[in-house]
């Protein structure tokens, strides 16, 4: 049987056209060289070279020969890269799901920026609610969900991300619309327009908590609309709405977004990243590395489950 390197040592002859050339270039014996060519052409039944003083060159079997062999040494070179690149999470697929806006924001830089680093990865997203991503994750066709705050569920690992600024989206004609600054307690008796879907649960909730006081809760209206839905009906007035800021990247005429602050500064909402505690595709590992570097996080073997398998998280 020939072996790889005969045909990486009969490519090295034909290039350099002489023997000694091929075995300095090789760094192994002339005589090394040369014995492994004659086996070939032995095995072959056939003359690869015409030997002379000067030289060595092709006959025309070698000819047709070395084209045959070189494409054989390059397939093997690409699929030895192509299983180190996959080994370290260089290339394959990564299904990311999510429930916030892409439009603007860290999930939208963070991916466009993966893809610029590791363009052989193809990465997938999903758009869906809590309890769909949570369903992705534990059946596998999810890598990692990305959702606001950061809860426990058995057997997943969870890992913070980011964090996002929130913002008040008012009509153009509303008395705050001129102010650059807006202040959780400068909201007190406005209306709220929120969704049903994820995540106006939890934006109600933190509006519970921001302006609620006792025997005093905001007026919210839950709706089941979608996000893009929400911010158009704004424009009609009476409303307002709360989202974080990678909603901004949604135009509407007549519609403006504002930050948030509270005693702190800019009122800002937690990501999170979850995953299979078993998952082992190596380009999640890479994806949560990337991100570890890029917001300067914990790096995911210092991630954890809030959990153990088998209990309900409180």
């Amino acid at each position: 049987m020939i072996e790889l390197r005969q045909l990486r040592y009969l490519i090295a002859a034909a290039h350099s056209g002489s023997f000694s050339r091929a075995a300095r270039i090789l760094n192994i014996k002339q005589a090394t060289l040369s014995r492994h060519i004659l086996e070939v052409e032995r095995r072959l039944g056939i003359t690869l070279f015409d030997r002379k003083t000067r030289g060595a060159t092709l006959t025309p079997n070698g000819q047709l020969y070395l084209r045959t062999a070189r494409r054989i040494v390059n397939e093997f070179e690409e699929l030895n890269a192509w299983v180190r690149a996959t080994r370290n999470g260089e290339t394959g697929r990564l299904a990311v799901g999510f429930y916030t806006s892409f439009s603007a924001g860290n999930l939208r830089a963070t991916l466009s920026e993966f893809h610029d680093r590791f363009p052989a990865i193809k990465v997938r997203g999903f758009e869906r609610d809590r309890d769909m991503l949570l369903a992705g994750i534990e059946s596998g066709l999810l890598d990692i969900a990305i959702m606001i705050g950061e809860r426990a569920y058995p057997g997943i690992m969870s890992q913070p991300l980011w964090s996002e600024r929130h913002l008040v989206v008012m009509p153009e004609t509303h008395p705050l619309a001129s102010r650059e600054c807006i202040h959780w307690q400068d909201l007190a008796g406005e209306r709220f327009l929120l969704t049903k879907r994820d995540p106006g649960p939890e934006t109600r909730n933190l509006l519970l908590g921001k302006l609620g006081s006792p025997g005093h809760a905001p007026e919210i209206d839950m709706e089941d609309i979608g996000r893009d839905t929400v911010i158009s009906s704004i424009a009609l007035g009476r409303r307002l709405a709360i989202f974080a800021e990678s909603s901004a990247g949604i135009q509407v005429p007549g519609v403006l977004f504002r930050e948030i602050h509270d005693a702190s500064g800019h009122s800002r909402v937690g990501y999170s990243g979850y995953w299979r505690e078993d998952n082992e595709n190596p380009v999640l590992r890479r994806f949560l590395d990337f991100v570890a570097t890029r917001y300067s996080l914990p790096s995911s073997s210092s991630s954890h489950t809030a959990q153990p398998s088998g209990k309900e998280p409180s």
